[in-house]
């Protein structure tokens, strides 16, 4: 509890803007997502509940008439019986099913959010890839006029004879190959839409994209929703293990019941209560020949669990150190892409000025003008690049979408 205390502080310093954004981001998912993942909320606190207390043995409450002909006439009997047999010293057995159930239910409350953040994640994933997929439309659309004004460009000079048609062919093909490419983009758009709808009932262009940024390597590693679901798995198995080794000493159980019944006519003159008690306790000592086996196998089950999660552990930072790699990578081809751009400004007043005294076509000018567009909407499609890798970073940390 102790961390979670300490998660809550840390979040709250280092990503406040997320955090207040968290509510909005969860509101692309459809009625019936959240309603689904609000049952199994209220599903696992029932079964935790149930499970907390499931130590408690019912108090049997039996009710029974019978008839016998075996007396001069038929006879009915009536009997009223509450019994209770409920075990109250199981060393130590009682207290770990307890924490035992303490610990499965927010292990599982864990995974129910894990699993919420996973399918907001997974929506907002096809948000941006739309967005680059419509980015990437309108970089093909320059792209498809460059090639339309390159096919012009060697037609006029085939038609002059001053070039061969191999030229001119590649000039086709190129365009073929960028409309391809651009139908093929607009059927993903349709794909990502579709795939959206399924996850919400909003229109995807009701939602902002939000906008991340790199989150401190200790907080993404005390925020990892996962590990915290891990932690509370290993005490799960812990008290698991306490449990099954209780199982095999000695139980100390009380025992009572209040009868209510008609008297045999057999032992009517005799000094019986229609209505008595009877109590007392019961130790009890199990014993059989699996009980080691068994007691060891949930051990190593304990033990396998805890070397899980110092495994889990080293994803976590190899998965932060990843994605900061790739963020690196992205800022670089940000970079040169702005530096491309630089250079095609440049080019382009130069372009327009020779131009304007007869050195230089309109086709240059446009193709130059163009491939400035393209430069720019690659920074673009970039940005989001980084983003969908941030989004994935954030997925994982607690309170963070």
């Amino acid at each position: 509890m102790k961390g979670l205390d300490v998660l809550k502080k840390l979040l709250l310093l280092s990503s406040l803007p997320i955090i207040l954004l968290a509510g909005e981001l969860s509101d692309v998912l459809s009625a019936d997502k959240s309603k689904l993942l609000e049952y199994k909320r209220e599903q696992n606190s029932e079964q935790s509940h149930q499970l907390e207390n499931s130590w408690i043995n019912p108090i049997r409450i039996q009710y029974s008439k019978t008839y016998s002909s075996q007396y001069p006439r038929t006879i009915g009997l009536d009997q009223f019986v509450i019994s209770v047999d409920q075990p109250i010293f199981k060393m130590g057995g009682i207290w770990s099913a307890m924490k035992y159930a303490v610990a499965l239910g927010k292990a599982n409350a864990l995974e129910i959010e894990i699993q919420k953040q996973g399918m907001i994640t997974q929506a907002y994933t096809l948000l941006y890839n739309l967005k680059k997929a419509q980015l990437q439309e309108q970089k093909l659309g320059f792209m498809i006029q460059n090639d339309e004004l390159e096919i012009g460009i060697q037609k006029e000079s085939y038609d002059a004879g001053l070039s061969n048609r191999t030229l001119y062919d590649q000039a086709l093909l190129k365009r073929n190959q960028d409309i391809t490419a651009n139908l093929e983009t607009q059927m993903s758009m349709v794909k990502l839409q579709n795939e959206f709808s399924l996850l919400s009932d909003e229109n995807t262009e009701a939602f902002e994209l939000p906008h991340f940024t790199l989150i401190q390597q200790a907080d993404y590693e005390v925020g990892q929703l996962e590990l915290q679901r891990d932690r509370f798995r290993i005490e799960e198995k812990r008290y698991n293990y306490r449990m099954i080794w209780t199982k095999y000493l000695p139980e100390l159980s009380i025992t009572g019941r209040y009868v209510d019944e008609d008297l045999n006519p057999m032992f009517v003159g005799g000094n019986l209560n229609r209505q008595y008690y009877t109590y007392g306790f019961r130790v009890s000592l199990p014993i059989s020949i699996t009980a080691k086996n068994d007691i060891n196998s949930n051990k190593i089950i304990y033990l396998e669990s805890k070397i899980n999660f110092d495994e889990q552990k080293k994803k976590v930072i190899n998965s932060y150190k990843l994605v900061k790699k790739k963020l690196e990578i992205i800022d670089k081809k940000i970079a040169l892409s702005k530096e491309d751009a630089t250079h095609y400004e440049s080019m382009l007043i130069t372009t327009q000025e020779l131009e304007a005294i007869g050195d230089k076509t309109n086709y240059d000018t446009q193709i130059i003008a163009n491939t400035l567009k393209v430069r720019e909407l690659d920074q673009s499609i970039y940005a989001i690049d980084a983003q969908l890798e941030l989004l994935e970073l954030y997925s994982k940390v607690s309170g963070a979408i």
